[in-house]
């Protein structure tokens, strides 16, 4: 032979002295056709090398940008094909070798021919990749012609290949070379196709539909998202997240790392989708009433079709997964062939046949290591398919939710449908039930493929037996299904628990302040404990079915290989051998886990079908009428997007706004109302909610309105419930003069409220309609004022234009310049949740400056001089109404129990029983109604008579110096933070000036030791041991019933007796049982123990939290607490026992899998141990980063639930001032932050999930290789061989499992970590020593030098108070600017710290009696009324203490007697969330009914009367002297003729006692300060 050619065609071929005679020579001639292969590939591969440095060195292309590549077309197709095509290749180079072998053990020489072109396609294939990926990078795409010539060449070359084998005849498919040649031309075809279609649209530009635009996402230089914006491997192997990961492990992540969401997951454009489905489902709902949205067709149509297409990869990674099996047998035929040779006849020469290709152990390893390849990027790409849309399906189930809320009935909140908690339950618990279903619903499908064709494969192994002992798995699967049936119901009932715990925790949360004064805590912290227990019960049932889903998923496969195993060989008459054995027992592994995720799909499916119906049902719930068409929330090119216009009827435009109407005649001539939910503000032709009960009304159509009026209601008559029978208001026909001032009196509960609520369109109007004059608008200021988390100057702008000079106007006219001067920050400063930092007349100033400031015509003013003092109101009405609103011609409306301002009304409206009793100017008034001339004349003397304190602005003094105090406490405990050590917890005592609200604590790095030690505490110690022996004994009996398993296989093939079959038998029937015990003892402890820890750490955290101070609540939202309540609690109930069971399971059979491989072949562990370094780094890499991940998670999640809170609480307001789609923008932004939070942390999950998965099949690969080559050269058994590989299987499913549950464990552990600080909030001081229990008998009360702070960093507000207040004695309590009045009766109630002197009652210190006694026999009437959910008889005696008579008698005092006597009930009427259903006035008179009741010897008075009307008043007033003659009454002195009647005045001056005697005494002093008050009113 030529030497030339020696190398390549071995010494051995046939000889080649040039070139061939002819052309069949040629063909024939294999080594010379071989040859020419390597020809394109060996060119491609010199041009493309030169091409490449060329463009990338001696251009400018070299430092081109490579963050982003935009795909050509058919980019996912080409690499799919190219990486299959290179898996083809290395098929056809092992092909090579084996032939290569038939050579050599005939002693003819090595024919590297064989191999060699496939080598040299295999490296031409793989740089045809980096070809391809820098010509998208560069965007050249003229380079894609070598590509094109490339692919033509190769193909030719392995047609001539093709023609040579069949020339040989060898065109068979038996033939693995012939095989891999055909394969080879159909890729090399399709790779044509797609270079052919990439000319075409990139180079000739031909046939385009449309021209090709730069993607908008990589427009925004804050999106960092590139997933769908990188080349193929990079995003299957998530390699361009690593930065993130990188930077993860460098330093704590930030939100603002994580920059934008990419469009298509941002909030509005899933809201869009979903929205505009729903639309049609709530459609098909209006035309069929009585029937409920189906939102399971919803999900179908926006994300059916992507889910399908993630289940088809899932089914597609469990065929793969089922090639682990078939190799085990295979490799365990091959080695048994090896240890137990048998005498065959040589072969000559030849390509080998499939047969014998797969009959190789080395294929085998190699056929599992790219199988197992493969199914890691399909499993993961399933997985992040069905989270993407899982996210986008909560994302847009919370923007639908708060969409609606913005549209719900007053009523649908008030009136007992749902409670805030309920609906704040459908932005969190029931969406995210909805997002786990999404995540594992293609597992209700997948898996029964699966089992199927594991069955298939079972019965090919074993034949019949295996069948039978398959046959236990359906008569387990009916015992699943009733156990999830059991969980199911038991879900349901828990989640209803849950409900009803929240709602009790939010309103315990809500009024803290009043419980804690009145010494409640105690009460409704059991109310809250006793439906914990049954929530907990509910988990009971819930975790009593895990335990036995656990047991019979993971010990039915022990049964049913011993079932199949046992009944082998007398049914087949056949020994059990190792090639039976162990795939039967790999595949019977395989059908453990299946088997666990579908009851567990199931369970998802159950919460998910409820969760369903709840939001079904709510998004059916009444919504409110309006005024006119409300703005969409969509942005205009969002809806142009869906089809959809925004703009507005003609009718709207032409005659303004309007509402429903009897009049059914006209009905037709205006399209109905559209509801929030529609999508637009284009008409169309169904209503929903409350508008569908009343569809066949019709709407009347308006005539213009006369230009002077602003407001029309003709013959109105509105009721609260849509269903309800008798309305509220009856006969309500009026004309709101435009540009006047229009005022609204009349006594509690006679609808002044419901008058205004039905011009404001929140009630359901029965008959009439109500017409608003075009181009107007409505700015509103509840009763009670409702302020937003944010800076005073944000509250009082409201999202309005910053105009310097209408904004001094406004501030000066609400008396608010002296309030901004005292905050730290100025306007700057935050104003706290539901404004908690500022007193209740500064929260109504900022209020009604809020409307003052507003660019909007119609101002309503609901009542806010109540919370006034007279000389501020006075200045409001002066400054604010009639020279600021009426002179610039707006219309004022306003409610008020102020009758000295009757004079400046343009018009006057009495309310009395639901009608308007008299209208007119106050002549036309005192002419209908003679009386109210009297009360109108008594309130002007009243004004008078205060007039002196007035003038000074006492009241407002007072809230100013409780405001400097606020703010100076502030500083000082800013100051000292500053001055502190660095908390671990980031958050605490870190403010921003003027920021009153404490960041959220989240804790950097690890979880530490203390938070398991907390954990563990709170299971018990012996519980913990327990649980942890069990699962060690437990893999101990495992691994040796494997070994016992291998035993007996390998005992068939030494045949031996029938005798030692049925000892096999018997001892593997022992182990398995004790198995099965063991196994329901570790789950049964696991859960007893999750159950025993969730119960103590609730219970120590709202046992902890209801005795924290009340400066802990000031700080914190209750948003926050909340979520501690919910979210966290949730999880350490559920999640974290399911997580501590997959972590403990998944490291002891990773640990089994390596301590029986290392047995079998201790070589392995020199392999393992880089393998394992590589996992514990990269375990430590990805925690580091994704512990921050999913902190910023969970803390993006409380803002959206605080927003969410604080939306519901101001819902009139804002859609009186048209606001919706603000607010809905806002709730978007939180939204999407915590979007972008979840989707890096799961994106990093699947990044590991990868690099996991490899591992696992890398050390699949080295367990099958060190085996085969151990039974090559050291005579390993078979049975020892099989096992190795079955348990290392194992480890790449597990490994997986074990990474993600030490992640999960510590990410939930985070949650006990957050209410672990909640259960260590400093507390009050609670003990004492307890006073007799007639104390105090006489109500005396001795103040000795006493000195009192807000808290220890503060300055003394009171200093050494020295006074002697007797018993049964009325005495007013008043002073100047600082006198420390409210500091005084706190001090009494132990709100604040008394660090000098004593304070005796009845001549025992309080200090020395236990807290909630000491508030328990005092009383106070707080300014703020608090009522709760249940019945007037639980809001007056939560102690179920007093009878019948002493209730009535005390609603009777407290003028309530006849309302509550018509209430359906009488005394067990239902107080709805917030006492909404009764009016502020009358929820402060049964705060006075709860006091009167509890006969105190000690009352306080804080302003108690505010909100009630002047008569009401006056009678409450002799109700005190005379209900309270033998009583010690302490009354804040907010007016000084309230005061002036009382037995002693105690003056306070900065912080000391100024003057104490009696009125007359103090009034004959000419130069005390007491006299200079009253005296100051004749200057």
């Amino acid at each position: 032979m030529d030497p030339m050619w020696e190398w390549f065609c071995g010494e051995n071929s046939s000889f080649l002295t040039g070139s061939p005679d002819s052309f069949d020579k040629g063909i024939n001639n294999t080594c010379f056709i071989n040859g020419l292969t390597v020809l394109p590939h060996a060119a491609f591969a010199t041009l493309a090398s030169i091409i490449l440095f060329a463009v990338g060195v001696c251009s400018g292309y070299r430092g081109y940008n490579t963050r982003y590549v935009i795909r050509f077309p058919g980019h996912l197709f080409r690499w799919i094909i190219t990486m299959l095509f290179m898996i083809v290749l290395i098929a056809a180079i092992g092909e090579g070798i084996l032939s290569d072998t038939t050579y050599r053990d005939l002693d003819l020489g090595t024919q590297p021919y064989l191999y060699m072109g496939s080598i040299a396609a295999l490296l031409g294939t793989m740089l045809s990749l980096v070809f391809y990926h820098h010509m998208e990078v560069w965007d050249l795409s003229g380079m894609d012609f070598l590509l094109l010539t490339y692919w033509v060449m190769g193909c030719l070359a392995e047609s001539l290949r093709v023609i040579n084998l069949y020339e040989l005849g060898l065109a068979e498919f038996t033939v693995v070379r012939f095989s891999i040649s055909c394969i080879s031309i159909l890729i090399y075809l399709l790779l044509i196709v797609i270079d052919l279609n990439v000319i075409r649209v990139k180079v000739l530009h031909l046939c385009q539909s449309s021209t090709e635009s730069f993607p908008n996402d990589l427009l925004n230089p804050e999106m960092e998202y590139m997933y769908y914006y990188v080349n193929f491997l990079s995003q299957q192997s998530y390699y361009w997240i690593s930065w993130l990961m990188t930077l993860g492990y460098k330093r704590p992540l930030e939100m603002e790392d994580l920059g934008a969401l990419p469009a298509r997951h941002e909030t509005k454009y899933n809201h869009t989708k979903f929205k505009r489905v729903l639309k049609q489902e709530l459609d098909k709902c209006a035309r069929h009433p009585g029937t409920r949205p189906s939102l399971w067709t919803v999900y179908l149509k926006v994300y059916g079709l992507k889910l399908v297409s993630a289940g088809c990869l899932k089914v597609a990674a469990d065929f793969c997964e089922l090639v682990g099996p078939l190799v085990i047998g295979g490799l365990t035929a091959y080695v048994s062939t090896l240890s137990y040779p048998v005498d065959i006849e040589p072969v000559p020469p030849h390509h080998v046949t499939f047969s014998e290709f797969f009959g190789n152990g080395f294929v085998l390893v190699g056929t599992l290591f790219f199988a197992f390849c493969i199914k890691t990027v399909l499993i993961q790409g399933h997985f992040h398919l069905a989270i993407l849309q899982s996210m986008n399906v909560r994302a847009a189930l919370q923007a639908v939710v708060f969409e609606k809320s913005l549209r719900m009935s007053t009523f649908a909140t008030t009136g007992g449908m749902m409670t805030i908690g309920q609906i704040t339950n459908h932005m969190s618990t029931d969406s995210m039930n909805v997002l786990g279903m999404f995540q594992t619903i293609n597992y209700m499908w997948s898996i029964p493929i699966q089992l199927v064709f594991t069955l298939i494969l079972l019965y090919v192994q074993m034949g019949i037996s295996a069948l039978i002992g398959a046959s236990l798995f359906l008569l387990v699967f009916p015992i699943q299904f009733k156990i999830a049936t059991m969980i199911s119901k038991g879900q349901k009932e828990m989640l209803s628990n849950s409900d009803e715990r929240m709602k009790q925790v939010n309103e315990l949360l809500q009024g803290i302040k009043l419980l804690k004064l009145y010494g409640w805590e105690d009460i409704y912290c059991k109310g809250v404990e006793l439906i914990r227990g049954k929530q907990l019960r509910s988990l009971l049932t819930v975790s009593g079915g895990l335990v036995f889903t656990i047991f019979f998923t993971a010990g039915t496969p022990v049964l049913v290989t011993l079932l199949a195993f046992g009944i082998y060989t007398p049914i087949s008459g056949e020994t059990l051998t190792p090639a039976v054995t162990f795939p039967s027992l790999s595949l019977f592994n395989q059908l453990a886990m299946p088997l666990f995720l579908l009851p567990f799909s199931l369970f998802l499916l159950v919460n998910a079908v409820v969760s369903s119906r709840r939001l079904g049902d709510f998004f059916m719930a009444p919504e409110v009428e309006g005024i006119g068409k409300e703005e969409d929330t969509d942005d205009a090119e969002e809806c142009e997007e869906i089809g959809e216009s925004k703009k507005p009827p003609m009718d709207a435009q032409r005659y303004g706004n309007y509402h429903r109407t009897s009049s059914a005649d006209e009905a037709e001539e205006e399209d109905e109302k559209t509801g929030l939910l529609i999508g637009s503000k284009k008409a169309h032709k169904t209503d929903y909610g409350a508008s569908a009960v009343r569809k066949l009304m019709g709407l009347e159509k308006a005539e213009p309105l006369d230009p002077n009026i602003a407001i029309k209601i003709s013959r109105g008559n509105f009721l609260w419930d849509p269903q309800g029978a008798q309305p509220c208001l009856t006969d309500i026909n009026v004309e709101i003069p435009k540009g006047k001032l229009t005022v609204v009196v009349g006594s509690v509960g006679s609808g002044k409220s419901s008058l205004l609520a039905s011009m404001l369109g929140e009630m359901t109007t029965v008959s009439g309609h109500v017409e608003m004059g075009e181009d107007e608008s409505v700015a509103y200021a509840g009763q009670k004022a409702w302020l937003l988390n944010a800076t005073l100057r944000d509250n009082i702008l409201f999202s309005e234009p910053y105009n310097a000079q209408r904004y001094k106007r406004v501030i000066d006219a609400c008396a608010l310049r002296p309030d901004m001067d005292i905050l730290p920050a100025g306007d700057q400063t935050e104003i706290g949740e539901k404004g908690i930092n500022l007193s209740g007349g500064q929260k109504q100033r900022v209020s009604v400056a809020r409307t003052m400031y507003s660019s909007k015509s119609i101002i309503v003013l609901d009542d806010p001089l109540s919370a006034l003092d007279v000389h501020v109101g006075r200045t409001l009405l002066e400054e604010g109404i009639v020279k600021w609103l009426n002179g610039n011609k707006k219309t004022v409306i306003l409610v008020t129990h102020q009758l000295q301002y009757l004079n400046r009304a343009d018009l006057i409206l009495v309310m009395k029983d639901g009608r308007i009793s008299s209208q007119g100017d106050l002549d036309d008034i005192i002419a209908a109604d003679p009386d109210m001339y009297s009360e109108y004349d008594q309130a002007v003397k009243a004004v008078s008579d205060v007039e002196s304190e007035s003038e000074s602005g006492t009241e407002t003094m007072f809230e100013r110096e409780e405001l400097r105090r606020k703010s100076a406490q502030f500083t000082r405990r800013l100051s000292a933070q500053l001055n502190k050590p660095l908390s671990k917890f980031e958050g605490i005592g870190e403010k921003e000036v003027g920021s009153l609200i404490e960041k959220e604590e989240m804790e950097r790095g690890s979880i530490s030791m203390g938070v398991y030690t907390y954990y563990f505490q709170n299971v018990g110690w012996l519980l913990s041991l327990v649980t942890l022996l069990s699962v060690l004994v437990l893999s101990g009996v495992n691994i040796g019933n494997n070994f016992w398993l291998s035993a007996w296989s390998e005992a068939g093939l030494n045949n031996e007796s029938m005798r030692t079959n049925e000892m096999y038998i018997g001892g593997y029937a022992g182990i398995s049982g004790t198995s099965l015990l063991l196994r329901l003892l570790s789950s049964a402890t696991l859960i007893a123990a999750s159950l025993v820890a969730a119960r103590a750490i609730h219970q120590k955290m709202l046992r902890n939290i209801i005795k924290a101070p009340l400066r802990f609540f000031d700080t914190t939202p209750v948003g926050r607490i909340l979520n501690r309540f919910a979210t966290d609690t949730n999880l350490i109930d559920s999640k974290l026992a399911q997580t501590f069971n997959t972590t403990l399971t998944s490291f002891m059979t990773c640990i089994s899998a390596v301590i029986v491989n290392t047995i079998v072949m201790p070589y392995f562990i020199l392999f393992f141990i880089p393998i394992a370094i590589a996992y514990v780094f990269l375990q430590r890499y990805f925690l580091t980063s994704s512990r921050e991940l999913q902190r910023l998670d969970n803390t993006s999640k409380s803002p959206i639930f605080a927003y969410f809170s604080e939306t519901l609480g101001g819902l009139t307001t804002i859609r009186a001032y048209k606001c919706e789609k603000r607010f809905f923008n806002t709730i978007v932004e939180r939204i999407n932050k915590n979007q972008v939070a979840y989707l890096y942390l799961q994106t990093a999950n699947r990044w590991l999930g990868v690099r996991l998965d490899l591992i696992g099949t890398m050390i699949v690969f080295v367990a099958g290789m060190t085996t085969l080559i151990g039974a090559m050269t050291l005579g390993l058994e078979p049975s020892l061989v099989g096992l190795a590989i079955t348990y290392s299987l194992q480890i790449a499913g597990f490994l997986n499992l074990l990474v993600r549950g030490v992640a999960d464990t510590e990410m939930q552990m985070n949650s006990v970590e957050r209410v672990k600080f909640y259960s260590n909030v400093e507390n009050e001081e609670y003990e004492g020593r307890e006073p007799p229990p007639n104390w105090p008998e006489d109500g005396r009360i001795q103040f000795e030098r006493v000195s009192v702070r807000y808290s220890t960093d503060s300055d003394p507000v009171l200093r050494a108070v020295s006074v002697d207040l007797k018993a049964g004695e009325k005495i007013g309590i008043c002073g100047r600017t600082g006198a420390g009045k409210s500091s005084l009766t706190l001090a009494l109630l132990r709100v604040i710290d008394i660090f000098g002197g004593r304070i005796l009652i009845d001549g025992i210190d309080i200090k020395s009696v236990p807290l909630r006694t000491l508030r328990t026999k005092l009383s106070i009437i707080p300014q703020d009324p608090v009522l709760f959910t249940g019945t007037i008889r639980g809001n007056l005696d939560p102690l179920k203490e007093k009878s019948d008579h002493e209730l009535w008698e005390s609603l009777e005092i407290a003028q309530l007697k006849d309302v509550v006597a018509e209430l359906e009930g009488g005394l067990d009427a239902l107080v709805t969330e917030g006492g909404e259903n009764f009016s502020v006035g009358q929820r402060q008179l049964f705060c006075l009914a709860r006091a009167f009741l509890r006969k105190s010897r000690i009352l306080i008075m804080d302003e108690a009367t505010a909100s009630i009307d002047l008569e009401t008043d006056k009678l409450l007033q002799k109700v005190v002297v005379t209900a309270f003659a033998k009583r010690t009454v302490l009354t804040i002195a907010h007016r000084i003729a309230t005061i002036l009647n009382s037995d002693s005045i105690l003056v306070l001056n900065e912080g000391k006692v100024a003057e104490y005697d009696s009125p007359e005494n103090l009034l004959q002093r000419k130069d005390g300060l007491f006299a200079s008050l009253v005296h100051d009113k004749d200057k």
